[in-house]
């Protein structure tokens, strides 16, 4: 399963849309995740793409490859730095691509 957390972009084709990181985080437990393609900035007073990544990491989730899709260059720094942070400490399986696509 490929699943795309956004707020407000168009879902691409092949992926599950998640719109909320409550939403998204149900995907990953209960399902074997392919790529997840991931929007920092989900709304105003919504839990970001950052809070996303600090519960899958904590959690220790896992998907093959990590995609960072979104505009924010300062939120898309701190997700990347949380997510290599995950992997040098353990919490998440270093062989996690993490790939970093524009919108």
């Amino acid at each position: 399963m490929n699943v795309y957390m956004d707020d407000q972009r168009s879902c691409p084709y092949g992926y599950v849309l998640a719109t909320t990181v409550e939403s998204t985080l149900r995907m990953v437990r209960d399902n074997e995740i392919n790529i997840i393609s991931l929007d920092f900035n989900m709304g105003w007073r919504k839990k970001s793409g950052l809070d996303f990544v600090e519960a899958f990491c904590r959690e220790g989730l896992y998907a093959n490859e990590i995609h960072l899709h979104t505009n924010d260059v300062i939120g898309m720094h701190q997700m990347k730095q949380r997510i290599k942070r995950g992997k040098e400490e353990g919490e998440i399986n270093p062989c996690i691509v993490l790939k970093y696509v524009g919108s």
